[in-house]
């Protein structure tokens, strides 16, 4: 969510990618074969929500670009802001950040199953059993406190709370451990899943906001750093600090944790994926006026960090990034919240194609 991401690091500008191609629209619910994409759509906050998830066919390059309305009937809509989703056990968990609620959609159909409710400011879902998941969320700041609520997927619904740092991000499992990022602060809070307790408190930079575990099982933390601001809300580069690699083993986190540095603070590392070998790294370096960034790669053999500020992987002014799983495509999305589009490159970043998608686009998920 853009306005939220504001408080803590992350990174984007208004921009419009030209030379879009013909999209083909069609209004069917995907099929199982591995070919889907489901592009996150934020969309623009309003009185009635325009979050949407635009469905992407990889074979055909069929769009449909409201695939729940499509499915569900158009009285249905996701609501405000559509911040990220989750699968499991051929069920689609999407987070709606500001409508405080999780819709569970049943897959491939996408047809509506069911609705979590009880959370405030929702952020990312994480399924840790057939029967269970964590929820970060935000609260309200004053009397509903950040943290982790814990879901009961069969009854969907709230059934415990998980205390942790600020803010909390993401959140992976890693060597039979749950990490959290707590973007609000430079802390990852470590939880053992099977009995939903506090088990460490890591630090790491400030405002750790995702994961990716490579192919050594060696868990990196991309730290954004913490964003400061004038009276005219642009950056005080004096007070703003840079981010930080920070590499764990997931398995004794607390021992051998190494830790980088990056050399400037004028952007701020965001949003972390590895290609499908596991021997690359991949971020968005974001602005921290405009929320929008490139996206920077580097090996996790490399000895030192990627500059920030010298050419990018792929150049340009990205809102979402992804990395296919399987064949290890590049996609990203634009954040003008307007006429948004998703842009797929090679992994060697030459670019494939580009298709309109819906408004602000953060993220992909891949089934």
């Amino acid at each position: 969510m853009r306005f939220s991401n504001y408080l803590i690091v992350s990174a984007l500008a208004l921009v419009s990618l030209a030379g879009c191609s013909p999209d083909k629209e069609v209004t069917v619910a995907p099929s199982s074969d591995n070919n889907n994409v489901f592009v996150l759509n934020e969309g623009a906050y309003s009185s009635t929500g325009t979050g949407t998830v635009t469905l992407f066919n990889k074979s055909t390059k069929a769009v449909t670009p409201d695939l729940f309305a499509s499915v569900n009937g158009a009285g249905r809509r996701l609501g405000n802001v559509v911040q990220s989703m989750a699968v499991r056990d051929k069920r689609g968990y999407i987070v709606v950040n500001g409508a405080n609620k999780v819709e569970v959609v049943s897959l491939p159909d996408f047809k509506s199953v069911g609705v979590i409710t009880g959370l405030r400011n929702p952020r990312y879902f994480l399924p840790i059993s057939t029967s269970r998941a964590y929820v970060t969320q935000w609260g309200n700041y004053s009397t509903v406190r950040p943290g982790i609520k814990i879901v009961d997927l069969i009854t969907n619904s709230v059934v415990d709370s998980i205390a942790t740092g600020a803010t909390p991000e993401r959140l992976t499992v890693a060597g039979g451990k749950v990490f959290v990022a707590n973007s609000g602060d430079n802390t990852v809070t470590v939880i053992d899943p099977t009995t939903n307790r506090v088990t460490n408190t890591l630090t790491v930079g400030d405002a750790p906001n995702s994961f990716a575990l490579d192919k050594n099982n060696r868990l990196w933390v991309l730290c954004g750093g913490f964003i400061a601001y004038n009276a005219n809300y642009t950056v005080d580069y004096a007070a703003t600090t840079p981010g930080k690699l920070v590499g764990l083993d997931p398995a004794n986190p607390a021992v051998g944790a190494t830790s980088r540095t990056f050399a400037s603070n004028r952007y701020a590392p965001n949003d972390i994926h590895t290609n499908p070998a596991g021997d690359q790294l991949y971020f968005r370096a974001a602005d921290g006026y405009s929320y929008l960034g490139a996206v920077v790669r580097l090996g996790i053999a490399d000895a030192a960090l990627p500059s920030l500020t010298g050419t990018p992987f792929i150049d340009g002014l990205f809102y979402g990034l992804g990395i296919d799983p399987v064949d290890g495509t590049v996609y990203t999305g634009t954040g003008t919240f307007s006429v948004d589009k998703m842009t797929r490159y090679q992994p060697n970043g030459t670019k494939i194609d580009e298709t309109v998608v819906g408004a602000g686009p953060n993220g992909f998920v891949f089934f």
